[in-house]
């Protein structure tokens, strides 16, 4: 009969083995995580692709969440990302519909100095939206957002930003995520 110490040993040996176990496959890739539940929706996380983690030296506007992707193996230390894909998500403290502040979105955007190239209606997952291309020049960057606003007052914007030389190959990845989006809440 084995005393308690013996017990208690073997039991830390095993769940350090196991420590080690998963943090190795962690550190593989193998248990990276495939979605992403966010403020009343949830996404796949595109094929190739990997969930960024929230900065600390980045100040993120109140009661706005934000998540990034970006493509596997960028160090954000030592390089900056070709294309990026963002989830911005707001409960409105009023109801809005999207049909009407699509235009004020637009305007916005041109004021601001960026290229509109193209624009137009969409629907994710049953829910009527936007979406936009435009240039940033000072970036210089290549931008596609889907607008929506879900039926219990969530405002989300789902960006796309690519360098231009990169905006196609990444392409995908934006449409993959887009036709996973899925509303968690609805009245």
């Amino acid at each position: 009969m084995q005393q308690p110490s013996e017990k208690i040993t073997k039991f830390l040996i095993v769940f350090i083995i196991g420590i080690i176990i998963i943090k190795g496959l962690s550190g593989a890739g193998f248990l990276e995580a495939k979605s992403h539940k966010g403020k009343g929706y949830y996404v796949r996380i595109p094929e190739g692709w990997s969930k960024v983690k929230k900065r600390k030296d980045i100040i993120y506007p109140q009661g706005v969440e934000i998540v990034q992707f970006i493509p596997k193996g960028i160090d954000l230390k030592t390089e900056e990302p070709g294309a990026t894909i963002s989830i911005y998500s707001k409960k409105l403290a009023a109801p809005i519909w999207i049909e009407d502040e699509f235009p004020n979105i637009v305007r916005s955007l041109r004021e601001e100095g960026f290229e509109v190239k193209d624009k137009g209606d969409i629907k994710i997952n049953k829910q009527i939206g936007a979406w936009i291309v435009y240039f940033d020049h000072k970036t210089p960057k290549l931008n596609l957002e889907f607008y929506m606003v879900s039926d219990n007052g969530m405002f989300y914007k789902i960006q796309y930003s690519a360098d231009p030389d990169k905006f196609s190959t990444y392409r995908y990845a934006i449409e993959e995520l887009k036709a996973s989006f899925q509303f968690k809440f609805s009245l």
